[in-house]
């Protein structure tokens, strides 16, 4: 009896540990693009900064106080190419951890409303760093389409 009830406490508890849990995201306000228009792909660009040096490579030489503590955290950009039509970027749904993957639901609207200028839609946020995640999942809500994995943190 006692090893039929610790059969199913372990059983229990792994089916707990393996359940998608909320990963709490912060938006960042006010980051524009700085970085060389060549290194984006045409689309949606979905790119997780995890230190300083690629943070720069986007956004520049800074001293803002938000910028992200690289050290506990990943700041997730949504960035299109340049445009002279309306978009709207942004990180909808609170993430989810599951097993070795976050997933991101973010959504995209590009409009056919023109501009008289040109700029770059950009979206930004930040996520915790957990221990054991290796990608990140980022997903269109309405479709459910999978936009883009990014490979973050080191496979051991």
């Amino acid at each position: 009896m006692k090893s039929l009830l610790l059969a199913l406490l372990c059983l229990y508890a792994g089916m707990v540990y393996g359940q998608p849990t909320p990963v709490a995201i912060k938006p960042m306000k006010d980051y524009q693009f700085a970085g060389d228009a060549g290194m984006l792909k045409s689309g949606v660009n979905c790119i997780v900064l995890s230190d300083r040096k690629q943070f720069e490579k986007i956004f520049g030489t800074t001293d803002r106080a938000d910028t992200p503590q690289f050290a506990k955290e990943w700041m997730l950009v949504l960035l299109l190419p340049a445009t002279k039509k309306e978009a709207k970027l942004d990180f909808r749904r609170i993430s989810v951890k599951a097993g070795d993957f976050i997933e991101v639901y973010c959504n995209i609207e590009t409009r056919i409303q023109p501009l008289t200028y040109s700029y770059y839609p950009i979206s930004t946020c930040v996520i915790p760093k957990y221990p054991g995640i290796h990608k990140i999942n980022f997903y269109h809500e309405n479709n459910m389409r999978l936009l883009s994995v990014a490979e973050v943190g080191s496979k051991k």
